[in-house]
């Protein structure tokens, strides 16, 4: 004899919207169950279901049948939504105790409540945690099981098209542009699917191309994707900042964008977004450290700059890009030739940042613009070779990128090395000089993928 579930009023009610949120008809359903009126009438709720038949309809429809059982499912399911919000609340804060803790006590939930259909959630908030911590392996591997999964409802969907930018952030942090580029465009096609559901996702999708269109230099498909931004969770501030950065990029005269950028960096002083007075101030440097006279730099731009970088640097997620931001400061003041009081200055407001990061990369920098300071500037060049040297021996072995190249070039200069390959590597470099600027410093400028 079949044994009886207990009934509730909404057990039926569970069933038929879970068929329908899978997309399955009544006579799919109730196929090697059961006949079709009595699937209605289960639906219904007009006769009672047997623990053998409810578990062959769990199965169909990928679900607990705890779900359909359990009187006190809902209560259960609203805990553990508001424990996974939580979840998210603590990594937004970058309480990375409080969160492993609540994912813990998450997933040890999600089994004593049977509720399978929270797992992914489980899933994600792991890679995402060990994102924001720094285990990229991980987080690649978790981002991927969420991509893998194969629950297909418009929940599900919506995280799978998060795991797809998070993936393609991680792909842009490593320069794997191309990885990068098709994990997006695979999420764009998925999106398709439900593009209304999808719109906020879309926009994300949107503005982290336009941001990789923009490291590439190909800055048509940059405005087009960022134009197909449309707002639903990206502010309109964050889209005037990538089309001036486009314009930028695009050689316009920094005459015709300095009022922009300056109207843009008051804004965002007035939403007090302390990345994106960052990159307000990156963009300032490039244009009006570049264009206007001495002394107008020094009345107009020397005391807000020291205001918004000293206040930067108290926030500890920040030092290193305010550390980023006076070198950036330097090499500009350097190759126009700027009153060395206040390059004295900014290499001054470097040095205790320096002591607050391990990153060979920033001090290897700061050894390369010292170099140039006292190789152009103070006019010694044997110091300048030893400062050189030692930006060299500072950097890891792995490194390949433009610094290595410039410090090599300086090195070479200094010691009047003379071969073709370095007059060609001098054309090269004095025809780059703008793209060269960009690339040493774009992780100032370039907003941060959304996910």
């Amino acid at each position: 004899m079949k044994t009886q579930i207990p009934r509730h009023n909404d057990i039926g009610e569970k069933i038929r919207a879970k068929r329908k949120e899978k997309g399955i008809t009544l006579g799919e359903l109730s196929k090697g169950i059961c006949s079709v009126g009595k699937m209605s009438n289960i639906e219904n709720g007009h006769i009672p279901i047997s623990a053998e038949d409810l578990k062959l309809i769990s199965e169909k429809l990928n679900t607990s049948s705890n779900f359909f059982s359990d009187p006190y499912i809902e209560t259960k399911i609203q805990e553990l939504d508001y424990q996974k919000q939580k979840i998210n609340d603590l990594i937004s804060l970058q309480n990375w105790i409080g969160a492993k803790t609540e994912l813990q006590s998450f997933e040890k939930k999600i089994k004593e409540y049977d509720i399978p259909s929270r797992e992914i959630d489980y899933i994600f908030l792991t890679a995402l945690l060990s994102l924001k911590t720094n285990q990229q392996p991980k987080a690649e591997k978790s981002f991927q099981r969420v991509i893998d999964s194969n629950e297909s409802n418009n929940y599900i969907l919506k995280l799978k098209l998060r795991a797809f930018n998070a993936l393609a952030s991680i792909g842009f942090a490593d320069k794997k542009v191309s990885q990068s580029t098709a994990l997006l465009e695979r999420a764009l096609e998925l999106s398709k699917e439900s593009p209304t559901i999808t719109k906020e996702e879309r926009d994300n999708i949107f503005y982290n191309l336009s941001i990789l269109n923009l490291y590439i230099g190909s800055l048509p498909k940059a405005l087009k994707s960022i134009n197909s931004v449309n707002h639903y969770v990206i502010s309109p501030i964050e889209t005037e900042y990538i089309k001036i950065l486009i314009r930028f990029l695009e050689n316009t005269s920094s005459t015709e964008v300095r009022k922009d950028l300056l109207s843009l960096r008051e804004k965002l002083h007035q939403i007090n977004s302390h990345e994106g007075i960052i990159r307000g101030w990156a963009l300032t440097v490039y244009t009006l450290m570049t264009s206007l006279p001495k002394e107008n730099l020094i009345a107009k731009l020397k005391q807000p700059f020291w205001s918004d970088t000293e206040m930067i640097s108290q926030i500890d997620s920040l030092k290193e890009t305010s550390l980023s931001l006076f070198q950036l400061g330097i090499y500009v003041s350097l190759t126009k030739n700027i009153d060395s009081s206040i390059i004295h200055e900014m290499f001054n407001k470097t040095k205790p940042l320096l002591l607050q990061t391990d990153n060979p990369l920033l001090h290897a920098r700061n050894y390369y613009l010292e170099g140039k300071f006292y190789k152009e500037v103070q006019k010694d060049a044997t110091y300048a070779l030893e400062l050189f040297q030692t930006a060299l021996e500072t950097l890891d072995d792995w490194y390949e990128g433009l610094l290595k190249a410039d410090i090599l070039f300086e090195i070479c200069k200094i010691k009047s090395v003379e071969s073709d390959a370095l007059i060609a590597l001098e054309l090269y470099h004095s025809h780059l000089e703008n793209q060269f600027l960009f690339c040493h410093f774009h992780d100032l400028s370039m907003p941060s993928f959304k996910y």
